[in-house]
């Protein structure tokens, strides 16, 4: 088992408010992919932020993107979960790392990932990791009730196609 859910979203925060208590004000701390942005990038824009294509065997970050985000200039933090790289395979069965906790069994959905913007790193990576639990009807109806949140939703159909939702305040740039 590892309880390690949020610890890398709150270590960009503790990161990121050391780097702001010294005065930085345009930053993009990554730490294992999970991130915290504020400001601008070095070329005075937007910071672009891939989200990777949730298949298995993309264990690369950047190798292959389903879609490009934009961040800034408010500080945000920006989080993906998903069970395209962390599962096993038994007869033939595939079982996601991600527990739900009213079966005690890995999640089985048409969820394949989810990146969450919230005001900062830990609350992403919290409602990253809820909303691979809810799967893709009770991520929407979540996160449409929230307006501190924002996602990028990638799904599968019946048919094995790969899709994707946004919410209205998602600032995805290229898909």
């Amino acid at each position: 088992l590892n309880y390690n859910a949020i610890a890398q979203g709150y270590a960009c925060d503790l990161v990121a408010s050391y780097l702001e208590g010294a005065g930085v004000k345009d930053m993009l701390v990554n730490i294992g992919g999970e991130i915290v942005c504020s400001g601008v990038n070095p070329a005075g824009a937007a910071w672009t932020i891939g989200v990777d294509r949730p298949v298995d065997g993309n264990n690369v970050s950047g190798a292959d993107l389903k879609g490009v985000m934009e961040a800034g200039p408010e500080r945000c933090g920006v989080v993906t979960s998903g069970n395209y790289r962390k599962f096993y395979v038994k007869d033939g069965k595939k079982y996601a790392h991600t527990v739900d906790p009213r079966t005690g069994w890995p999640v089985q959905h048409s969820l394949l990932s989810a990146t969450i913007v919230a005001p900062d790193a830990v609350t992403a990576d919290a409602f990253a990791t809820y909303c691979m639990v809810l799967g893709l009807d009770g991520a929407v109806k979540f996160i449409e009730g929230r307006p501190d949140l924002e996602a990028y939703l990638i799904y599968e159909d019946s048919e094995g196609v790969m899709h994707a939702w946004h919410s209205s305040g998602f600032r995805l740039v290229k898909e």
